[in-house]
């Protein structure tokens, strides 16, 4: 009897050390793709929370605010991947490096348990998303639309899973009707209320793009 439980404890204790090993290699082999100087500029971008009732979730939210920054280590990040130079780099445009003066835009991850509430981007979602500038002015989004999940996003926005779905939003800068400000100066929240609860996600004014 004490044999077999010195076999189970000894189960035990490798699986933990097996678990370990297969974390650093994925973390290795993460590393070699891409770099840790742009997992650190997502990291500064980047704002979560959730949301939770009676230790369920209800909401998780994950959003990386595109600045010139950021889109710049994303680009350079990209270019080294691809092994693009020159002019091939410069011409690379697509959801998640395409960048406008007159827009500001958030990525964001949602997840919740129901799939069906999960619907940011339709006309009649159950959410409101919308941004509070410093000065507290309220700026609905221009575009809210779903980004299909690819090999290629959630390499580089790991906080993605496939049992959630992926948005963009995209937000004016340019001066609201009677202000002089651009509503994206200084610090920003980005919002997200509805029936099911509401998230509230802010970058300090440091993080501007």
């Amino acid at each position: 009897m004490k044999a077999l439980k010195w076999i189970v404890v000894l189960f035990f204790v490798a699986g933990i050390f097996g678990c370990s090993s297969v974390r650093e290699y994925v973390e290795i082999a993460r590393g070699d793709a891409i770099s840790g100087e742009y997992f650190d500029t997502l990291n500064r971008y980047t704002q979560e929370k959730t949301l939770y009732s009676e230790f369920e979730t209800r909401i998780r939210v994950v959003a990386t605010w595109k600045s010139r920054e950021f889109t710049d280590a994303y680009l350079s990040e990209y270019a080294k991947l691809y092994l693009l130079t020159g002019a091939a780099r410069e011409e690379r445009k697509d959801i998640l490096s395409g960048a406008s003066s007159d827009l500001r835009e958030f990525l964001f991850y949602a997840y919740t348990p129901d799939r069906d509430s999960n619907d940011f981007s339709k006309a009649d979602s159950i959410w409101k998303v919308f941004s509070l500038s410093e000065g507290g002015e309220r700026v609905d989004p221009v575009e809210i639309r779903e980004i299909e999940t690819s090999p290629l996003v959630t390499k580089f926005f790991p906080y993605v899973k496939p049992y959630g779905k992926f948005y963009s939003a995209k937000f004016s800068t340019l001066p609201l009707p009677g202000t002089k400000t651009p509503p994206g100066h200084g610090s920003q929240t980005l919002v997200f209320t509805g029936v099911l609860g509401k998230v509230d996600l802010k970058w300090n004014s440091g993080k501007n793009p």
